[in-house]
């Protein structure tokens, strides 16, 4: 069975301000052409369809319109899930429309998880789709009160899921969660507030594979049956010339994963950083326009005359405007000290001595200086 596996599209999200469905519709074109050409099976959406819980006109249509196409020129299943971002109730609505035999769309946390059944040459691949839920909703839906972190959530969806499926099945599992040790963005939301978000890669003990969303880098999760797609574009410009991606793999007779591949997008705009004196960006900017996101981070000193303004007419989509700086470090004398809060060395070395009595140690000033001396990002739009 081919899989092709795909997450957090998010749509309708803004990029500080600037709509990205253009951006959107041209991935979901790439999803669909991917399902043609790579012969998929079954298109897997592990949660985040939406930024939003009330997403607005456009992003519904650009998901409707996908999903209908789909359907109708292909014979390919889907499997969606609701992410953190989506409403479960909203995504979920709809799902009594569809076939339930070739769509399965999981909005609201349920107490039997029951699979979706499909068959191929050898046999059944049931795939349980666990929605993201928050706790309090998790502990309605399963009668216990012993629910109290991310983890328990999942675990007591993964029991339910596992206790349905039919004997002899290969197994997919598709979930929203973190997984310990994997890799965030700046652009993901927190699953909770208060409590260890984290959940153990140990915990999809006996699935042949896990679809994860969430993270929205590309990776594995412990090993490579249990990973993320990672999101289709770069929501930020910690991101910036990141590659994006989804996982297309076989799942073979015996269960095993056969033929994984990133199939890598081509975003219709990259997100990119430029750096440098403004007079060499707006050179560069003059001799290679473009609708690229950008933001540019600028090494002058002294006045500057609106550089957003200089960049804009060869960069339309310039987003940010930054100046970097260098923090001056200046060591307090000895004795009583005379530091200010902007000399952060002084600030500390105060500190020092007001708490034990001396100041920093050799050791502890290089820590200090390696911290300060790190450029400080000015934001001059």
């Amino acid at each position: 069975m081919k899989v092709l596996h795909t997450a957090d599209w998010h749509l309708g999200k803004t990029l500080r301000g600037i709509s990205l469905i253009e951006d959107q519709a041209h991935i979901l074109d790439q999803i669909f052409q991917t399902i043609v050409t790579e012969q998929v099976d079954v298109l897997i959406v592990a949660g985040d369809v939406y930024d939003k819980a009330v997403p607005s006109e456009a992003a519904t249509k650009l998901y409707s319109d996908f999903l209908e196409q789909v359907y109708a020129e292909t014979e390919t299943a889907v499997v969606v899930i609701a992410g953190n971002h989506d409403s479960g109730q909203r995504l979920g609505a709809a799902s009594k429309l569809f076939d339930r035999n070739r769509i399965l769309v999981r909005g609201p946390i349920d107490r039997d998880e029951h699979p979706i059944i499909l068959e191929d040459d050898h046999g059944a691949v049931a795939i349980s789709a666990l929605p993201y839920s928050e706790i309090y909703a998790a502990r309605r839906a399963f009668e216990r009160e012993d629910i109290r972190t991310p983890e328990d959530v999942l675990r007591a969806q993964f029991e339910s899921a596992k206790s349905f499926v039919p004997e002899d099945a290969r197994w997919i599992v598709v979930a929203h969660a973190f997984v310990t040790n994997c890799l965030p963005s700046d652009s993901e939301r927190r699953l909770s507030v208060g409590t260890v978000e984290t959940v153990p890669s140990s915990l999809f003990e006996g699935a042949n594979y896990v679809a994860l969303g969430h993270l929205h880098r590309p990776q594995a999760a412990g090993k490579e049956s249990i990973r993320y797609s990672g999101a289709p574009l770069a929501f930020g410009f910690d991101e910036a010339g990141s590659t994006k991606s989804m996982t297309v793999f076989d799942l073979t007779r015996n269960g095993a994963i056969a033929n994984m591949k990133s199939v890598e997008f081509a975003p219709l705009r990259e997100v990119r950083e430029v750096r440098g004196y403004l007079a060499d960006l707006v050179s560069e900017a003059k001799s290679n326009p473009g609708t690229d996101y950008i933001r540019a981070i600028l090494l002058d000193d002294g006045a500057l005359i609106e550089p957003a303004a200089q960049l804009r007419p060869y960069y339309p989509n310039l987003l940010q405007t930054l100046r970097e700086r260098k923090q001056e470090l200046v060591r307090a004398s000895a004795g009583r000290a005379q530091s200010k809060l902007d000399d952060p060395t002084g600030v500390i070395e105060e500190f020092l001595i007001y708490v034990r009595g001396e100041g920093a140690g050799e050791d502890e000033d290089v820590v200090m200086k390696a911290i300060l001396d790190k450029p400080k990002l000015e934001d001059i739009e």
